[in-house]
């Protein structure tokens, strides 16, 4: 009897242990995937910004002895830049904001080219002008800092005939108030500001596409505002619907020699339809050689997909592509920039900067990463580039590294040579591009800085802290203020920027 019960409890034993160790298998060790969880707590103010890499894809420095040029598009998008500064100033979302997320956006040549400067401007026939600006890094005491300035020749919208057609999103993905509530705003505030010269379309697209209105004149706003405030969103997301109705009404309405534009306004999810990014491009790039370019507008902060979305068909639909979170942007984008965003000045717009070996020891262009061209494609005048707007002004900005010994105060030699190709709004494809050169010659390093050079600088050393750049040496925000505060702004815009630097600051440093 003694025998059986210890077997039975042998038995109880082993059977006890297999549950416990089959159980303990299903709890999370400290090892598990916890980050997947949202974290229940803000960021720590005392965390160190170095000791993360964010991962995130940049420009490497060149040697002039392995490769002395560079060739890259030119365009002029700054969607991210106001979606960064629209999520950072948010208050009532600030408490979940992570580096990383705002990393991810934080595009250096975007960032630059949200403002304006004061460089040269184009004159007689040719419609940019070129601006060069070497001085001294404010963040790596080993490097320069080039900047070119790139300047359009204004031509109002007013002063051609507009075939504009609204393409707008309608979804239930667009119902709330910062998508389709600003969307129908920002479409009245637009037509408020165009002539009744100019005919404006508006189609609409869910789980199908919709036309509203087809050809109308700008001045009758009354039908305008009375069929955009009747919108509703519900339904799935049919860009294919859209984007083949929209092109229907643009050729039916076409105008030759004239301004023949879609304007895509949507979070940027296709779910139904030409859903691939790839089959998308195909078929605008196609509508853009019949002469109709697309512009995109985007809307809503859940942007994760539309950023890449939205940017790859404005760049295809030789147009370009902003972000409208509030009242602001609106009036910045379609209001301000109404100019800039409808109106061509010049197309397929490239750049080759070739660097002087003997007086560059390296370089590295800061942004554009996804614009870089081969020396092939560069020099040939079929390859489809970025288009600049009227009145657009665009920095380009270098880090450079000297050879040691080069005393730039009495050197003669230039530093660069800057090349720059573009066509006319009516060229074809098949076309010769026009050239614009400008040497960067020694006479251009300063050591007594411009307002644009320091707000530039500024900029830069900002954008390399939010991605936690790897060249970021010695940048710091409290030097970034510092430099911003002494300056003399009037631009609301340049004004917000600081705002933004200090409460990045305030989230993530103090």
């Amino acid at each position: 009897m003694k025998k059986i019960n210890v077997f039975l409890v042998a038995i109880l034993l082993i059977v006890s242990i297999m549950i416990f160790s089959a159980c303990a298998s299903r709890i999370p060790s400290d090892d598990s995937d916890k980050s997947e969880l949202p974290s229940p707590t803000p960021p720590s103010s005392d965390t160190s910004p170095d000791e993360e890499s964010f991962g995130i894809a940049e420009n490497p420095i060149i040697s002039t002895a392995e490769q002395d040029n560079i060739n890259f598009s030119i365009d002029v998008n700054t969607a991210n830049y106001s979606l960064f500064k629209n999520m950072v100033l948010d208050k009532d979302n600030a408490y979940h904001l992570r580096r990383q997320d705002l990393a991810k956006i934080a595009q250096i040549d975007q960032m630059l080219n949200y403002f304006d400067y004061n460089y040269s401007t184009p004159e007689g026939d040719v419609p940019l002008a070129l601006t060069a600006s070497v001085f001294d890094s404010p963040y790596n005491s080993t490097q320069k800092l080039m900047t070119i300035g790139l300047s359009a020749k204004e031509n109002k919208l007013n002063a051609t005939a507009n075939n504009i057609v609204i393409l707008l999103d309608v979804s239930g993905s667009m119902s709330s108030e910062t998508k389709l509530g600003m969307a129908k705003r920002s479409i009245l505030m637009m037509v408020e500001n165009m002539s009744e010269n100019d005919k404006i379309s508006l189609v609409t697209y869910a789980g199908s596409a919709q036309k509203v209105f087809e050809g109308i004149s700008a001045s009758d706003y009354e039908t305008i505002e009375k069929a955009v405030n009747a919108l509703s969103a519900s339904g799935s997301t049919n860009g294919e619907d859209g984007l083949n109705l929209a092109y229907s009404c643009a050729a039916k309405n076409f105008i030759e020699d004239g301004n023949n534009r879609v304007i895509l306004m949507s979070d940027g999810d296709f779910n139904v339809g030409i859903s691939s990014t790839n089959s998308l491009i195909d078929f605008i790039s196609r509508k853009r050689n019949e002469g109709v370019y697309l512009s995109c507008i985007g809307f809503g902060s859940t942007y994760d997909y539309s950023i890449e979305t939205m940017e790859a068909l404005s760049k295809y639909g030789n147009g370009n592509w902003g972000y409208i979170h509030n009242d602001s942007d609106a009036k910045k984008l379609l209001v301000d920039g109404l100019d800039s965003m409808l109106v061509t000045i010049a197309k397929d717009v490239k750049s080759n900067i070739q660097f002087n070996k003997d007086i560059v020891k390296s370089f590295r262009l800061l942004g554009y990463e996804n614009n870089i061209l081969s020396d092939e494609e560069y020099e040939d005048d079929k390859t489809d580039a970025g288009e600049i707007g009227s009145g657009f002004t665009l920095t380009i900005c270098f880090e450079l590294q000297l050879h040691e010994g080069i005393d730039l105060l009495t050197n003669e030699a230039n530093f660069a040579q800057i090349n720059v190709k573009y066509k006319l709004p009516g060229d074809t494809i098949s076309n010769p591009s026009k050239e614009l050169t400008l040497p960067v010659e020694a006479s251009c390093y300063k050591s007594e800085l411009s307002n644009d050079d320091i707000f530039v600088s500024s900029v830069v050393e900002f954008a390399l802290i939010a991605i936690n750049s790897t060249y970021k040496a010695q940048a710091s925000i409290d030097n970034v203020i510092s430099r911003l505060q002494g300056l003399e702004m009037t631009d609301k815009y340049r004004l917000e920027f600081l705002e933004v630097v200090k409460t990045y600051n305030e989230l993530f440093f103090s």
